[in-house]
């Protein structure tokens, strides 16, 4: 009978692309890829990409690993990501089940499924993977860092097949230079490092032979990417240039490199209207603080450029609530702000110290009862911004990616709007582009919910 391996993953879309990839190493070796909520019992491992970026990320990744070891109770777990690579020991403690592969060496995790395949099934799964872990993992990470340079393990995810996404990623970029005082990310990541741009226009045009119509560019702070002279605006004009019609989206962009290169290359047609900007704090004194690099005005040049750049975009805001010190008046500069951006989305989050980081021993603590009222105010200006968007864009015609699901389909525009649509044609499929016209406003918009609904038009040429 072949492995059955469950996943899940935590974070951000670095992550998603990672277990992408070991997903697709196991299913190249004949093993079942399962999603984490498989019926119970299903898995005979399971693997668990985690997140460190918030103690609520962390919370949920013990409850996650429990709760599988729960469902399937023959079952092993292997831990890596981000939270593994600080605290591998707190995972380990969670049950005699769990193993742990800090995150820092994570892509050895490509080759285990050709050695537990070499090795031979004899029945102690969990005995093979300790071995694995304890001699092989160790052995691998050293070899490819001897022959390709230190850097390289990290871009060896290149997943032939997506099994969780209909829209790939295409990770260019890890780690992060900045040294902002709440981010234990950057302290599992490391320092930034880069994929050469020769590949990535590679990896870019394979994946639009593969008949991908949308690549998202992912990695910890995509405008640190450096390749010799070329910067991440540079290389964005190289991917557009390189390729014939696939499209491009970026994950998270910082405000202060909204710049005259990167606006540039955002104009193409081929760049999605959207980004994510992380911003923070509406308050100069806080982004000090927090050792960001911008203010308030760079923010909102920022945004003011995106949308003379493009014919009204989505730009969505990461926003911390409560950083140690936060005033009322400074959460009410960060609100003043946010509404003066009309974000049409905002991801808000209280601060959470993290262990290892200048933040966490900052005095004058926000309470988090008063952080979670600051979070609340941000969130629900964030699905108003949402709703007057969506109530903006209905009747107007925009491209969109399938994603799945019986008719009405659910699918994500070029502007990021989550829509249902009706009318396709038969054989329609996953990862399909469509055009389509958007025609009513669905409920109140969240992250997680469909904005709207639409009627198919034409596949676009």
């Amino acid at each position: 009978m072949p492995l059955r391996v469950a996943f899940h993953t935590l974070g951000c879309k670095l992550n998603q692309l990672e277990t992408e990839s070991f997903a697709g190493a196991f299913a190249r070796a004949g093993a079942t890829v399962l999603p984490l909520d498989a019926e119970e019992g299903a898995a005979d491992f399971v693997i668990v990409n985690t997140c460190t970026v918030t103690g609520k990320a962390e919370q949920k990744a013990r409850r996650i690993v429990r709760r599988a070891l729960a469902d399937n109770p023959a079952a092993a777990a292997l831990v890596t990501g981000c939270y593994a690579q600080v605290e591998a020991a707190a995972l380990a403690a969670l049950d005699e089940r769990v193993l742990v592969l800090p995150g820092g060496g994570k892509e050895a995790l490509l080759g285990l499924p050709g050695w537990l395949g070499s090795r031979g099934a004899d029945g102690d799964l969990r005995g093979a993977l300790r071995e694995w872990l304890a001699i092989v993992a160790p052995a691998s990470r050293v070899a490819a860092a001897k022959a390709a340079g230190a850097a390289e393990g990290s871009f060896a995810y290149e997943p032939e097949a997506f099994a969780f996404h209909s829209r790939p990623s295409l990770k260019i970029q890890d780690g992060c230079d900045n040294a902002c005082a709440y981010c234990r990310v950057r302290i599992a990541r490391g320092r930034s490092t880069s994929l050469a741009a020769s590949e990535a226009l590679a990896r870019a045009r394979a994946l639009e032979a593969a008949g991908k119509t949308e690549i998202v560019l992912t990695g910890v702070n995509l405008s640190q990417y450096r390749d010799g002279a070329i910067d991440f605006p540079a290389l964005l004009t190289l991917l557009v240039a390189g390729t014939e019609r696939i499209a491009f989206r970026l994950s998270s962009y910082e405000p202060d490199r909204v710049d005259a290169a990167f606006l540039d290359a955002f104009a193409d047609p081929r760049v999605r209207p959207h980004v994510h900007l992380a911003v923070q704090s509406g308050s100069d004194r806080i982004l000090a603080a927090m050792g960001r690099r911008y203010g308030r005005a760079d923010v909102a040049a920022a945004v003011e450029a995106l949308r003379r750049c493009r014919s009204d975009p989505f730009v969505a805001a990461d926003i911390i609530s409560g950083f140690p010190g936060e005033t009322e008046a400074e959460a009410a500069s960060t609100l003043e702000l946010a509404a003066s951006c009309e974000f049409t989305w905002i991801h808000a989050f209280p601060f959470s110290p993290r262990p290892g980081t200048k933040a966490a021993s900052m005095p004058n603590r926000v309470p988090e009862r008063l952080a979670g009222e600051r979070v609340k105010a941000l969130l629900s200006l964030g699905r108003q911004g949402r709703s007057v968007y969506i109530d903006r864009r209905i009747g107007s015609e925009v491209q969109a990616i399938l994603e799945g699901g019986r008719e009405p389909v659910s699918a994500t525009a070029e502007n990021y709007l989550k829509l249902e649509i009706g009318g396709l044609p038969l054989g329609s499929r996953p990862g399909q582009a469509v055009l389509c016209r958007l025609e009513g406003r669905r409920g109140d918009p969240s992250a997680e919910s469909i904005d709207a609904f639409a009627r198919y038009i034409a596949s676009p040429p």
